[in-house]
């Protein structure tokens, strides 16, 4: 999503597709300083920035039957999946290894505050997108320009607590330097 659109490949095997993604570090609006109300809030219905035509959003959005079928894989995924656990397991395995780094980006205290950062902007996100297909939240950029009353509050997320572009603002190779919390 974006502006840029092209963190990811598509790999296509007997007919089907997968997507390939690479930055997850920046995969949370940090890429270019997101707003982490404009972030947790998305529209689900207009879900990559800009005019230019893109393909496979046009597909969907073009068809009722595939945009409820998109609908329903979003609702499948959160009454299915727990976020906060996968991250809690995720922080759980990797923690001993980041602490014990000596080359770490981030001193492990800024990594556990990655990991409660990501925990609540998923928790919200995961609100959001529950009130845009409920219809109680606008799910397009037009609906939430028009009224954005109804959108979910991040105001308390700091969307740089989750990784930065610039490499934290220190050197490589030590605490403050690197992209991942």
């Amino acid at each position: 999503t974006g502006s840029m659109v092209h963190n990811y490949y598509l790999y296509e095997k007997e007919g089907r597709l997968s997507m390939i993604p690479w930055d997850y570090n920046l995969a949370y609006g940090t890429f270019q300083s997101g707003d982490a109300g404009g972030e947790v809030n998305a529209p689900i219905d207009s879900p990559v920035d800009g005019g230019d035509s893109r393909p496979m959003v046009d597909w969907i959005f073009g068809s009722p039957e595939y945009t409820e079928l998109y609908h329903q894989y979003f609702r499948e995924f959160l009454e299915t999946v727990d976020i906060s656990e996968m991250i809690e397991s995720a922080a759980a395995l990797i923690a001993p290894y980041v602490e014990k780094d000596p080359t770490r980006f981030y001193t492990y205290e800024e990594f556990q505050t990655g990991v409660e950062t990501l925990q609540t902007f998923c928790r919200l996100r995961a609100e959001s997108v529950q009130g845009q297909l409920g219809g109680v939240i606008p799910s397009t950029e037009e609906g939430q320009a028009a009224d954005s009353s109804t959108l979910v509050d991040a105001s308390a997320v700091t969307l740089s607590n989750m990784g930065t572009m610039n490499r934290g603002g220190g050197s490589p190779g030590g605490p403050g330097g690197g992209q991942f919390p």
